[in-house]
């Protein structure tokens, strides 16, 4: 096989990683054709916001050929491209400016790279970008960026369904995303693809620019589950004694599962644009896998009752809005999430990040808000012209105990009366249910782990969905065990043909 005859929307990093150690392409081969895909595809696609300069991207690539070339092989990722999101910081040596997709930070210069960006550079991956983040106001809009394209619709996006996202395929053989809650699961289900969440504090989290210090965490995103555990490992520091590819077991025999109702675990219609046969196509192919895992897993339990985020109601407030708030608080860091951010946190967090950046046009909250104002034009999104949450996290005065008084309810709910509880009550290792409900939300609340995988496709667009699970913190292994057992169970993922 030739560097020309890849399928970049089929091939995964293992398969490129034994090209290579073949000698039948070089990593600056690679990194030519991954150029002219995003070339090809990214006017439509919108995915990619920075492009590394050409000319150090093969300077990466020919340094990386040359110690392959001398016996020296860093690792399993040893010149293997990847994308990261732009809210992880690169030091400017790298090509790369860190704008969240905002202009306001698009002349920032970070001091060093975030950790997790040496951690790549030093397994010996060559950074092709950075891609653009997921926002709600629409979902995956920029102002870097522009609007992100769903690969798997070929008539784009459909502004009515907020729920629709983008997808990474073809521009590189996986990408580092971060999620609050729903940026690493939501669109790896319309993306058809594998990822993780890790629990909070696994992966650093240094120089990455944050919404709260109690939810956000960074993973992969892959077409496979031994990509995800090769790449998880990186991003851990993982050696061959612990690493998460043994747990690729491929079998449900030691796991036992209990399963959410897609009847009630589901988006609300303000979320999703109804369709002809889109609900009614989901509910089926959720219970078609709820089947194959039945028979295969050591204990399977349906229709378990966890706690909704209903819960939250407390002293007469959401504690999920106090300590997270529906907003566009990432105006300036171009996202908005669907559920909640911790306002609270979030203004003390992302002042010390501006504060420590080595050149930036703003130092602070106050400081991007008045940035927006006098840049509306171009830094608010058309749909949703306002940062009025970002003022009013500039503006809160939640006093220290009432903070620690929702924060502790919050938890409680999540945790004690959520998960720890049916954990406890049905004996089982881990909880599958739709990624388009609030079950990411709820193990945000709670800081456990949470995955995602592919299920299925619409039949009316071709919109890819996905399922997710969560299991205990600290048990990440036991997910990236039921995401192999996942692959080995339910059909092949599919491709866009269209974008071939």
């Amino acid at each position: 096989m030739t560097v020309e005859e890849l399928n970049l929307l089929d091939i995964d990093a293992k398969q490129l990683q034994g090209l290579l150690e073949s000698g039948r392409v070089t990593s600056l081969d690679l990194v030519r054709r991954y150029i002219a895909q995003i070339q090809r595809h990214d006017d439509k696609l919108h995915a990619m916001i920075q492009a590394t300069p050409l000319g150090l991207l093969e300077e990466r690539a020919r340094s990386l050929d040359q110690e392959r070339a001398a016996g020296n092989v860093r690792g399993p990722l040893h010149g293997i491209p990847i994308t990261i999101k732009d809210n992880i910081a690169t030091h400017p040596s790298l090509g790369l400016p860190t704008s969240c997709g905002s202009f306001a930070l698009l002349r920032s210069k970070p001091r060093r790279n975030a950790k997790i960006i040496d951690q790549l550079v030093d397994a010996g991956l060559i950074i092709m970008g950075k891609v653009n983040l997921r926002s709600d106001m629409p979902s995956g809009w920029s102002a870097v960026g522009g609007q992100t394209q769903p690969a798997y619709v070929p008539t784009g996006l459909d502004p009515e369904d907020s729920s629709e996202g983008h997808s990474l395929l073809g521009i590189s053989p996986f990408s580092i995303g971060t999620e609050t809650d729903g940026s690493l699961v939501c669109p790896s289900g319309r993306a058809a693809l594998y990822t993780i969440k890790p629990t909070i504090g696994l992966v650093s989290q240094e120089g990455i620019i944050p919404i709260s210090n109690l939810c956000d965490a960074a993973g992969p995103m892959t077409k496979t589950t031994h990509d995800l555990a090769t790449l998880f490992d990186v991003l851990t520091d993982r050696g061959s004694s612990d690493s998460f590819t043994k747990s690729l077991t491929r079998s449900w025999s030691d796991i036992s599962v209990a399963v959410l109702d897609p009847e009630t675990w589901k988006y609300s219609e303000d979320l999703t644009k109804p369709a002809d046969g889109a609900e009614s196509q989901i509910l089926h192919e959720v219970h078609e896998a709820y089947e194959l895992i039945k028979p295969k897993a050591k204990k399977f339990v349906e229709k378990v009752d966890l706690i909704t985020t209903k819960e939250f109601e407390f002293e007469g407030k959401n504690s999920e809005h106090l300590i997270w708030r529906k907003s566009d608080v990432r105006v300036i860091m171009l996202r908005r999430f669907l559920t909640q951010v911790a306002v609270v946190d979030m203004k003390k967090s992302l002042n010390e990040y501006l504060e420590d950046l080595e050149e930036s046009e703003v130092r602070s909250l106050a400081e991007i808000i008045e940035y927006n104002k006098k840049h509306a034009d171009v830094e608010l999104p058309p749909t949703h012209p306002r940062q009025d949450f970002f003022i009013k996290s500039e503006n809160q005065r939640t006093t220290s105990a009432e903070y620690n008084r929702h924060l502790v309810h919050l938890r409680e709910v999540a945790r004690d009366r959520g998960f720890e509880k049916v954990f406890d009550t049905y004996g089982v290792d881990v909880i599958i249910g739709p990624t388009d409900s609030d079950l990411r939300s709820l193990a945000a609340a709670g800081g456990y782990p949470v995955c995602g995988m592919p299920l299925g496709y619409l039949d009316y667009n071709g919109r890819a969905f996905g399922m997710s699970a969560v299991a205990r913190r600290g048990q990440d292994a036991l997910l990236v065990k039921v995401m192999s057992a996942w692959e080995a169970t339910l059909p092949p993922r599919k491709t866009p043909r269209w974008l071939e």
